[in-house]
């Protein structure tokens, strides 16, 4: 560029620095309380990631393997906790919702694995000083809930109110109540009790969005119903449950799945909906047990024809929770045995991991903001250096299961497309699904959609000078990429052209 050429640009540079800093006046201090500056890069994967990735895609035992993963996540928590434990703010890209809600949902979302691990005893298990790991975490997750539960700690998470993100959060942290009820909860005093209940009573009580969120105040329901059965307003908050399960049940589509408004049928239902769905029948057995155990098997069944050891035909929001893709299929082991085999849940568990794993899925202790790596262009703006840990969901159904138990032994069955070419036409999801034997692709194909999308918006420069102004994320939606292409393949995670 010509000298005189570069002296206008800069000038041009500084003058509407200038401007948005004026016109910007007005909100610094709304945009200094949503932390935008305390985002940090998260630290370069080093020996740690390469001993996971070595011990996960080894030979030795998948219980064993995963131990690593869970050692892997634990100590990534621990790191990245306040002193308090009340928020987790892990290295990454921020959301929306700013970097203290980022924070809470690196506790709400990692702290069921911690938990699962506790309730099956598995600390015991695995050998070494397990009481002493146990007490440790234990007393973390307590310190955690009890100081964000409490309106008059500075680690409050904050009132939860209609459409609130805390509603979802809130729901995880009800599991972890429920999973250490016997170590946590049942030594907790009337007070802290009665502190943690009125927080998650708001969030059984609030309006939602019309989607998977309606399962959210169900769960945090009924985990309230079981903890605290004598609770006056046990009958109100059940009859307020099955109501709002009612109402989301017009979503139902078949298979298992539901439509999932805005934008329709995606794996939502996996990581999301199936999995809310284990935990209200896991908690209470009796709430609609026939509508729920018949949609757990059927989305066990359809999840397993969309799992390849050459990955997944990815397609639609919030991918970066792609490894909590095989939840059904180990949801259905808790159900009846004869249903579906453990071995066939261990083994799409086993090959989602390793996948992700070998494409470069660990960073920092966490689970990476995209597909493999992190990639600002498909991590939607709602999603913040926290929010990834919906994909330990897989690993937290599997940890439910005790150390030893027949689940972890159980010699693995191959998947569908490993045995035999197939095609499902899903008509009422919009879907035909077919899987190549030979090459071990699955193909999506969605017959409304008429054409293949091969191009992605990228996350230019201009858009993070910008974004370095408003101090809010700024990434590209690339919606057309993620919905509207009519084939999706597991050979090519989304078909855009790099």
């Amino acid at each position: 560029m010509p000298p005189i050429l570069s002296r206008l640009f800069l000038g041009c540079t500084i003058v509407a620095i200038g401007a948005g800093v004026l016109l910007g006046a007005p909100k610094l201090k709304h945009m200094a309380a949503r932390g935008w500056g305390q985002y940090q890069e998260p630290a370069p994967v080093g020996p740690e990631e390469e001993r996971v990735r070595q011990l996960v895609l080894g030979d030795q035992p998948i219980e064993m393997r995963f131990t690593g993963l869970f050692e892997y996540f634990a100590n990534g928590f621990v790191r990245h906790a306040a002193r308090d434990y009340s928020r987790v703010q892990y290295g990454g890209m921020g959301s929306r919702a700013g970097y203290a809600m980022d924070g809470l949902e690196g506790f709400a979302r990692t702290a069921p694995l911690l938990a699962a691990w506790i309730y099956s005893g598995h600390d015991a298990a695995v050998g070494g000083p397990g009481g002493g790991r146990t007490s440790e975490r234990l007393a973390m997750l307590r310190a955690g809930i009890l100081g964000g539960v409490d309106p008059h700690s500075s680690a409050y998470w904050g009132d939860i109110r209609d459409q609130d993100q805390r509603i979802v959060e809130a729901a995880d942290v009800a599991r972890v109540l429920w999973l250490t009820r016997a170590s946590i909860w049942d030594k907790l005093d009337r007070e802290q009790k009665h502190m943690i209940c009125a927080w998650l009573l708001a969030g059984a009580r609030a309006q939602t969005p019309a989607s998977n969120w309606m399962l959210f105040p169900v769960v945090i329901s009924v985990v309230l119903a079981s903890l605290a059965p004598d609770n006056a307003s046990r009958d109100q908050l059940l009859q307020r449950a099955h109501q709002v399960f009612t109402d989301y049940k017009q979503y139902y589509l078949d298979y298992g799945w539901f439509y999932d408004r805005p934008h329709g049928v995606d794996f939502y239902n996996a990581w999301g909906i199936t999995y809310d769905l284990f935990w209200i029948h896991t908690v209470d057995p009796a709430f609609e047990p026939d509508f729920v155990v018949a949609a757990l098997e059927k989305s066990a069944d359809l999840t397993q024809h969309l799992i390849s050891p050459q990955g997944i035909p990815i397609m639609g929001r919030s991918i970066c929770y792609r490894t909590a893709v095989p939840v059904p299929l180990v949801a259905a082991t808790f159900l009846d045995p004869g249903k579906f085999p453990a071995g066939r849940a261990m083994r799409g568990l086993d090959v989602v991991w390793r996948y992700f794993v070998a494409n470069g899925s660990l960073r920092d202790g966490a689970l990476t903001q995209g597909y493999f790596k992190a990639d600002p262009r498909l991590l939607d703006r709602y999603s913040g250096s926290g929010s990834c840990h919906w994909g330990l969901r897989s690993l937290v159904l599997a940890f439910m299961h005790p150390a030893g138990d027949q689940f972890w032994s159980a010699p693995q069955e191959p998947l569908p497309v490993e045995e035999s070419d197939y095609r499902l036409d899903l008509a009422k999801l919009g879907w035909m699904v077919e899987g190549r034997r030979a090459s071990g692709e699955i193909i999506i194909t969605i017959p409304q959609n008429y054409a293949d999308v091969s191009t992605i918006d990228e996350y230019s420069w201009a858009t993070r000078v910008k974004e370095s102004f408003v101090r809010k994320p700024l990434r590209p939606g690339n919606h057309e990429v993620k919905y509207e292409s009519r084939h999706y393949s597991s050979a090519a995670p989304f078909p855009f052209k790099n």
